[in-house]
Parts: structure tokens; sequence; C-alpha cells
């Protein structure tokens, strides 16, 4: 008797196995699809992709749970979660009269690769973007090693972090640009956005040369903020190019100071608002 119970069991457990490899696989589609509209509307059609197979996961059912019961294709499918389909797209959108630039979005970091249901975040609560005034590839390496880096460690990337590249940005190159740091997207105004797993932010990264980032790194908390405000003010927005020189010069001086003071004093104004603690 004890050696049926086992087989009703682990039957039991299968099926529970499958329905819930199922219902991830939905989740993993229904998120891919949500991002893909969203994106969509941001920033109108792409230009190219890599890799050129990027489109919705799969509903190839998984080997363990072939039976004699299973039928290929259906839409009951739990699908393949193997790493094969586990990639990174980085999406290409070309200038326009909105966006005189090249625009390069990652897709997948966000997507709930290891959950189950929805949460408050998907996946890993981002997706990065960088921008450029051409065509390069520089800019796809620079948003996969993020993007790897962030799978590898299982961390995030939010705006205000700064990274040293202890290289240039752009490889066999002698660009200044040796640092970046990750800021709020002018093209993506509400920051925070849902999808059927969960919500992500959509970033933006700079390159900034060593004084640059050492300025922000001055100013403390609001750093990355001031140096964004400088990079604004300067004509360089949030556009990276490999080309430019450092900003930190005698005849920007005033700028860089009357940023700093901007910061400091709304950080007092904050403190002084903040609500006695308990």
């Amino acid at each position: 008797m004890a050696k049926k119970k086992g087989r009703k069991n682990e039957g039991g457990d299968t099926n529970k196995e499958r329905d819930d490899a199922i219902a991830h696989r939905r989740l993993l589609i229904e998120a891919w699809k949500s991002r893909d509209e969203l994106y969509k509307q941001l920033f109108g059609p792409y230009s190219y992709v890599t890799p050129t197979t990027y489109g919705p996961p799969s509903e190839i059912v998984a080997e363990k749970f072939v039976d004699s019961n299973t039928v290929d294709g259906g839409s009951g499918d739990p699908g393949n979660p193997d790493a094969d389909e586990m990639h990174l797209a980085v999406i290409a959108y070309g200038p326009d009269p909105l966006r005189p630039y090249w625009t390069y979005v990652t897709a997948g970091l966000c997507s709930p690769w290891l959950q189950g249901t929805s949460g408050d975040v998907s996946g890993f609560g981002c997706e990065l973007m960088i921008k450029s005034p051409t065509d390069e590839p520089w800019t796809a390496q620079i948003l996969r090693s993020l993007a790897y880096y962030t799978f590898n460690h299982a961390g995030t990337l939010s705006p205000g972090v700064r990274i040293g590249l202890n290289a240039p940005i752009k490889e066999n190159s002698n660009s200044l640009l040796r640092n970046l740091f990750i800021w709020y997207a002018d093209e993506a105004p509400e920051c925070w956005y849902i999808l059927p797993s969960g919500g992500f932010g959509l970033f933006c990264v700079v390159g900034v040369t060593d004084d640059e980032c050492r300025y922000a790194e001055s100013v403390d908390e609001y750093g990355t903020w001031c140096i964004q405000e400088v990079l604004r003010q300067c004509g360089y927005g949030q556009i990276t190019n490999p080309d430019r020189q450092s900003v930190i010069t005698d005849a920007n001086a005033e700028m860089l100071h009357n940023s700093r003071i901007f910061a400091n004093n709304f950080g007092a104004d904050l403190a002084v608002r903040q609500p006695p603690e308990d």
C-alpha cells in the first residue's frame, strides 16, 4: 500500500511542477509582450535588434514534462525554461525629429525568469538604455556588460549609481570617458512601469570622464544629479559621445560651483523638512 501511495504522490508532485511551469511560462510571455508594447509607445519601430531572434518566449514543452498525454505547441505547454532562452536583447532605434541620436535599450533584465507569480518587482527591476550620436558597436557592448554583471551578481542598477570602467568606454580608443552613471531617462518620464509580472524602471546610462566622476563624488548624495545638470547645460544632455572633452574646465567653473551650491541647499532644506524619528 505504501508503495502505491508513493507513486501517487510522485505523480501529484509532477503535475504540480508542470502546472507551475505552465503558469511561469505564461507570465514570461505576457511580460515580454507588455514590455514590447511599452517600447513601441516610447520609441516607435526599432531599426534593428541583436540577437535577430528577438521575440516572445516559445511555448515548447520541457522534456521532463513530456508524456503520452502531452501535445506539443498547445497553449497549456509550460515551455522550455533552459538558459538558451534567457538571453538579453539590445534594441537599436535610429534618429528621428524628436530624438536626433541613436538609442539602445535592453530587453531581458526585467523578464521574470525566476518568478512564478506577479510581484512588486519584475525580474531585476530595471532595463537600461544608452544614447550615442552615431550607430556604433560599443553601445551594445556596454549594455551587455552591465546586464551580465547584474545577472551574475543578482543585483540591480538604479539612478545615482556611478561605475568605473578602468578603460575607455569605446574599446581601442583614446576616449576620456572611462566611467558611467545611471540616471532617469528623459524618454521614460514615468520612470517606473508595470508589467503583468511586476514593476521595473527604465534608466539611462551616461558616460563621464575621470574628473567629472570625481566632481560628482565631491558633492556627496546629489553628485550624480549635479554632473547630469552640468552636462545638460553644456549641451550634451544624456548623449554619450566618446570623442567629447571633459566639462570640468575653468570656463565652466561658475556652472560647476552653482550646481554644487544648489544641491547642497536642496539637501539641507530636505533635511529640515524631514519629520523627526520616533
